[in-house]
């Protein structure tokens, strides 16, 4: 198995996948970087692990999706080709009898059955961009199967899950929490609980808004982020930090927040959706997946969407 570097969203959501792979009595093999692996070894520490470097994104942190991948077009074409042949080769070192990919379209093998968990078989752009709907067509007919994380109505992904695959399968919500815990007694710890998530740079732009905005308010908030943008050990008044949490901790800080503050990740909305949380959610500048899942939840009886300038005058 193999998930797309973008994010965290892309390793959160094949955990449930994995034990259930697991709990059958199948062994797994995960090919991932380094920063895919930590999180990984925290759910499953004695699997065996594969160094698999990500796809050479470069985010510029404008906004500027489209033009950021066109220009890393001719490397991603390139990296797509050598992760096929190095799919090959660990086909002939490991006799697999089934390939996983996470949104990776080079995962892929002619000899083994390949799978490939998307919620994207029609992309979010705009409808004169048919090349890319074209391209993105054209590599999911190349696997076996696509696994959809979604159910049979569509409720989460939308029209985004649309597009005429026979071998396409709806395999419901994948979150790696549960919806098992009890109510909470009394007042929650925390107020606000901030996540960050997405590629650089807009990691480090979604930080710095929920500093800002958190070192406001008079109540206790906290930020699960990334140890790299903390420059200080120490909370700054009301806001916790916690850099890497373990998984238990983290299902715990949402249960004790009375609001998550995030991204509207498709994972996110998976995960939410799990929690049952309330939610802030601000879809990353122009992109279009998550301004489109804004415009389809944006009824959501518990969760409230808005941009980083909206959320920034909002009053909390």
């Amino acid at each position: 198995m193999s998930p797309l570097n973008w994010g965290l969203g892309h390793v959160c959501r094949t955990i449930p996948i994995i034990k259930q792979l697991i709990a059958q009595g199948n062994e797994v093999i995960i090919c991932c970087d380094e920063n895919q692996e930590v999180i990984y070894r925290q759910y499953f520490p004695e699997i065996w692990y594969v160094p698999h470097q990500g796809y050479p994104f470069d985010f510029k942190g404008k906004g500027k999706w489209a033009l950021d991948i066109l220009r890393k077009m001719p490397a991603l074409h390139d990296f797509l080709t050598s992760e096929k042949n190095k799919v090959q080769d660990w086909v002939e070192k490991f006799n697999p009898d089934l390939i996983i990919s996470d949104q990776r379209y080079g995962f892929i093998s002619k000899t083994v059955k390949s799978v490939i968990i998307t919620h994207q078989l029609s992309l979010p752009t705009a409808p004169w961009s048919f090349l890319a709907q074209v391209w993105n067509r054209k590599f999911l007919k190349k696997f076996d199967e696509i696994w959809i994380p979604d159910e049979l109505d569509q409720v989460y992904s939308g029209n985004l899950s649309n597009g005429n695959f026979k071998n396409k399968h709806f395999i419901g919500i994948q979150s790696r929490f549960t919806n098992n815990h009890q109510s909470r007694n009394g007042n929650a710890k925390f107020a606000y609980l901030g996540i960050v998530s997405g590629p650089p740079p807009y990691q480090q732009q979604l930080f710095d808004l929920l500093f800002l905005k958190f070192k406001g308010i008079s109540e206790k908030t906290a930020i699960i982020t990334p140890s790299c943008m903390l420059t200080s050990n120490e909370n700054t008044g009301k806001i916790t930090f916690i850099s890497a949490p373990q998984p238990a901790e983290i299902s715990n800080l949402i249960h004790d927040s009375e609001v998550v503050v995030s991204r509207c990740g498709y994972t996110t909305l998976m995960d939410l959706t799990k929690t049952r949380s309330k939610a802030i959610l601000i879809p990353t500048p122009k992109q279009a997946e998550q301004e489109y899942l804004h415009s389809l939840h944006e009824n959501h009886e518990r969760w409230h969407f808005a941009t980083e300038k909206d959320f920034f005058q909002m009053k909390l």
